[in-house]
């Protein structure tokens, strides 16, 4: 009979490719993984991956046992959720997430995950929002906190809350009590973040709808450098509001007031639906909570 170790070890070895990468995820050595994979497959008595290597080529009946143990770890997580927290196990969750949600409402909640979850254990991954939603539907995170994406059925998508973004200028280039429109916008330089940023994409979609290209150029994914090129008069950008509010208030950058007004980004909490449902809800629930605490 196959124990819970050694579901684990076979269900992470399979989504993860490596014998290392799975043990990285138990937190055991990789020799204990070996042990535990040796043992499910000589007790399956029949071959559960196609080659050696690489361990993500599955026979069918190795794909007939993915799928249960994906059940199986999902009722366990449940099963937890129901004990309630003081007797929830120790759990490390790997968390991804971007700079914005890094730099304002992750620490508020981290606070009320250790409220409810004290033996929850966070481990963040700070990364550009396309890095984070591969590693996720790899199995190298457990939850993500991303814009929006287009996930397969088997990943969950739970709204978090929209976060309000802004034209921004230098100082004294763009009148203060003037609503500019994208034709005036058009005639700077455009600072933008990388193609794969999703405000950068619907910034493209705005430019392409109003008939205008503007000279864009690439100014990293650091929010901070970002406005200082912008203070620099180097050119505008489209900026998350809450972010700069210190830059705005020292008079080192504008906010514009714009029509239509920039676009804003709704953030989500990404999961693997069979394998994290339970808890899952619970803490898009929490990161909601803490969404909203910030007022963004």
């Amino acid at each position: 009979m196959l124990t819970l170790k050694q579901i684990q070890a076979f269900y992470w070895v399979s989504k993860l490719g490596t014998l290392s990468k799975a043990a990285d995820k138990l937190h055991i050595t990789q020799s204990a993984a070996t042990k535990r994979l040796k043992e499910v497959e000589t007790l399956a008595r029949l071959p559960l991956f196609e080659a050696e290597g690489r361990k993500n080529r599955l026979t069918p009946k190795g794909k007939e046992l993915v799928k249960n143990c994906e059940e199986l770890l999902s009722l366990i997580d449940e099963l937890e959720m129901l004990k309630g927290s003081a007797k929830l196990p120790v759990k490390t969750l790997h968390v991804g997430l971007t700079e914005l949600t890094t730099l304002t409402w992750f620490p508020d909640f981290i606070k009320l995950l250790k409220e409810s979850y004290p033996s929850i254990t966070v481990r963040p991954d700070v990364n550009s929002s396309i890095s984070l939603f591969n590693k996720l539907a790899a199995g190298r995170l457990d939850f993500a906190f991303l814009p929006d994406m287009h996930p397969d059925a088997e990943m969950a998508k739970i709204p978090i809350g929209s976060v309000p973004f802004g034209w921004f200028a230098a100082p004294g280039i763009f009148a203060a009590d003037q609503v500019h429109d994208l034709k005036t916008l058009a005639d700077m330089t455009v600072i933008e973040q990388n193609a794969n940023s999703i405000i950068t994409e619907l910034c493209a979609q705005l430019w392409e709808n109003a008939g205008k290209q503007p000279v864009r150029i690439y100014g990293g994914n650091n929010v901070n450098a970002l406005a200082g090129l912008i203070s620099a008069g180097i050119g505008i950008s489209c900026l998350p509001i809450a972010m700069l509010q210190p830059e705005i208030k020292s008079k080192k950058i504008q906010h514009l007031k714009t029509e239509p007004a920039a676009p804003g980004v709704t953030y989500h909490c990404f999961f693997n639906r069979h394998l994290h449902s339970a808890l899952g809800y619970t803490i898009s629930e929490i990161a909601r909570s803490a969404y909203n605490a910030n007022r963004l």
